[in-house]
């Protein structure tokens, strides 16, 4: 009994000791592990960087599939402290001076390393490459990177570093922005104009002018005393060509002209829409149809200006250029239709004679075979109160004979509103006059005269100016209908 008691004590014994070993290698594999593993990520995949900081960099060099541009560090043009990156050759054409920027900050990050002794580049998409980058560093130092293709998954791209054999890797976003071509640098922005500070705008088509305003002198206006009558207009532009000094509706002008949507007077990029560079420095302006511009358009309000020429505009891409400027873009037809088709006498005051009844004295009408006088008189009203301003009350003497307000209203309200249908190049000899009316006002006197055209519309001068109105003739007839119809008490 006892020899089998030591026995199982001794079993007990070596057992224990045989765990004790076996706890002490576990614990001693275990730190191991922990170490290496430790190790494993304290130690980061090896990398290449050009430098810290954008200011040892002198000068970078980009060769692609597209071309070549060289890129140089400079201050300033963003209107920052920090550096921008500008083209060598300073191309005639506006650059995208953000992306510009982001080219260089892209070459400068920080390239993985993935294989240190790679033997096959052309699997790499290296033999050749897509793109080289040059650094030349403010030391006379020179790295050259040469870009491949992209890594399945797409994320980076396969890069090589001053010819050795190792292979990087490179971000695809950065990489991407190193793979542009010249026409992506093309800042395809249009200087902003504001048609309510207008200063001038000329618009030649085939080198011929077609259109020319400038801005207004004078904005203010006179309202129309008479209810439902015709305001006088408020505008900030008039007319030169084709029609002399005549008003501007501003929104009709916008509308029809540009295609702006009601309320909004700025020409941005987004009512002339430029598509890409065509030609930096084309040799053949008759190719793009730039000879004889099909038409131009000179545009300046108070901060900006350009003359725009226009070629061919017969597809849906017209060719075009800046008059002082070499490079040759393309627009879309469809965004300048309104600027290619409108009319000038759509958006200006037609009325030949304007007046308010409050300035008009006397308004004389001579036809073939009848003459008409009518005297206005003015009468003021007394002053109501809270009323800022002295109101009148008009009365009238046709021919000698008082008429009612209301018909004297109504009458005003006729010959005023005559307008002309159309304009023709000036006739500076029209013939003999058929019909004339006179006004007589407080700032002197204003002559319409109407000579023979055709069947149905008459030519009319207004004032000392050539003739150049066409009226429809049943308008004029008109009044001088209603004219009679005064005087036999049928108005």
């Amino acid at each position: 009994m006892k020899k089998k008691i030591i026995f199982f004590i001794a079993v007990v014994a070596v057992l224990v000791i045989l765990l004790i070993i076996q706890f002490a290698i576990q614990t001693n594999n275990q730190k191991e592990g922990t170490q290496a593993a430790a190790a494993a990520t304290t130690v980061s995949t090896p990398t290449f960087s050009i430098g810290d900081s954008e200011s040892v960099v002198k000068e970078i060099k980009i060769v692609n599939t597209a071309g070549a541009i060289k890129l140089v560090p400079t201050k300033g043009i963003s209107g920052s402290e920090s550096i921008d990156w500008a083209l060598e050759t300073k191309p005639d054409f506006p650059v995208d001076q953000n992306l510009l920027n982001h080219i260089a900050v892209s070459a400068l990050t920080k390239f993985n390393l993935l294989d240190e002794h790679a033997t096959n580049l052309k699997q790499f998409g290296l033999e050749p490459a897509n793109a080289d980058v040059t650094f030349t560093l403010n030391n006379g130092r020179t790295h050259t990177i040469k870009i491949g293709k992209p890594t399945p998954d797409q994320t980076n791209y396969y890069v090589v570093i001053n010819n050795e054999k190792g292979i990087y890797l490179m971000n695809s976003g950065n990489a991407k922005k190193i793979l542009v071509s010249i026409n992506e640098l093309f800042d395809k922005k249009i200087p902003e104009i504001n048609l309510k500070n207008l200063k001038s705008i000329e618009i030649l088509k085939s080198g011929k002018l077609f259109l020319d305003l400038k801005a207004k002198q004078n904005k203010e206006s006179t309202s129309a005393s008479l209810p439902g009558a015709h305001l006088l207009p408020t505008n900030h532009l008039v007319m030169k060509y084709p029609v002399l000094d005549r008003d501007v509706y501003l929104e009709d002008f916008a509308k029809k002209t540009f295609g702006l949507p009601g309320g909004t007077t700025n020409l941005t990029n987004n009512t002339i829409k430029v598509l890409s560079l065509v030609d930096e420095k084309p040799l053949d302006m008759g190719h793009f149809g730039l000879s004889v511009p099909a038409l131009e358009l000179k545009i300046q309000d108070d901060k900006n200006d350009y003359h725009l020429m226009l070629g061919d505009a017969s597809g849906d891409i017209i060719y075009a250029k800046f008059a002082d400027k070499n490079y040759i873009f393309s627009i879309n037809r469809e965004s300048i239709h309104s600027l290619l088709t409108f009319e000038p006498i759509q958006f200006i005051d037609r009325f030949l004679a304007l007046i308010n009844i409050v300035d008009c004295d006397q308004i004389s009408i001579e036809a073939s075979s009848s003459k008409f006088n009518v005297t206005i008189n003015h009468k003021e009203l007394p002053l109501a109160r809270g009323q800022a301003t002295q109101g009148e009350e008009q009365s009238g003497i046709f021919n000698g004979k008082v008429v009612e307000v209301d018909q004297l209203r109504n009458f005003y309200e006729m010959i005023i509103g005559l307008s002309f249908d159309a304009v023709i190049e000036p006739v500076e000899k029209p013939g003999n006059p058929l019909t004339t009316i006179a006004y007589t006002t407080k700032k002197g006197e204003k002559t319409v005269t109407f000579y023979a055209y055709n069947d149905n519309f008459y030519l009319v001068k207004v004032g000392d100016g050539a003739a150049q109105y066409l009226i429809n003739k049943q308008a004029v007839d008109e009044v001088i209908m209603a004219c009679k119809d005064i005087l036999s008490d049928r108005f």
